[in-house]
């Protein structure tokens, strides 16, 4: 294995939690995290791709967490055309509002969450990540080809919000 976050603990007591992150821990009191999250952030560490170290120090991430469960749902890569849209309206359009940057940070700080329990559901899982691509990337991604960023931006930012409602509350 390469280079592991400082972050990250294994804690296999029989009163242990498993797989843990200190980071996680000091955002939401609970440190668990899952077997494909240690895989995709926790091994082979970069800083700049976990969501927990972005939001606890105030960076940006690469990532649009709801939007790369989707497509990697769909079995796209990591550079396909509605990642590559959402990312550059994130970076440019988004960034510009009033409450952008404010938003972008809520967002990363409860997106990975809201995969996270979307994962949990276990074979219900695929169903509900091909629902958001077909009903916020799509659209999204179409919005923002029209010029109608706005539009674009408010179902993101709705949607995003209902999910949240949904799975962590």
């Amino acid at each position: 294995m390469a280079e592991e976050c400082q972050y990250y603990h294994y804690d296999s007591s029989p009163w242990g939690y498993g797989y843990t992150c200190l980071l996680k821990q000091s955002q939401d009191k609970d440190r668990t995290i899952d077997s494909d999250w240690v895989h995709k952030y926790c091994w082979n560490y970069n800083y700049n791709d976990c969501p927990f170290y972005q939001a606890k120090h105030g960076g940006s991430s690469p990532g649009c967490y709801l939007t790369s469960a989707c497509t990697e749902a769909r079995g796209l890569p990591d550079d396909c055309a509605e990642l590559m849209a959402l990312r550059a309206f994130r970076d440019g359009y988004v960034r510009s509002q009033p409450e952008g940057e404010s938003d972008i940070q809520h967002y990363y700080a409860v997106a990975p969450r809201i995969v996270q329990a979307i994962h949990a559901l276990g074979c219900m899982a695929q169903p509900v990540l091909d629902g958001i691509y077909q009903e916020l990337v799509q659209p999204c991604v179409h919005l923002i080809a029209q010029q109608r960023p706005q539009e674009a931006y408010l179902l993101y930012k709705q949607y995003a919000l209902a999910l949240e409602k949904k799975y962590l509350n």
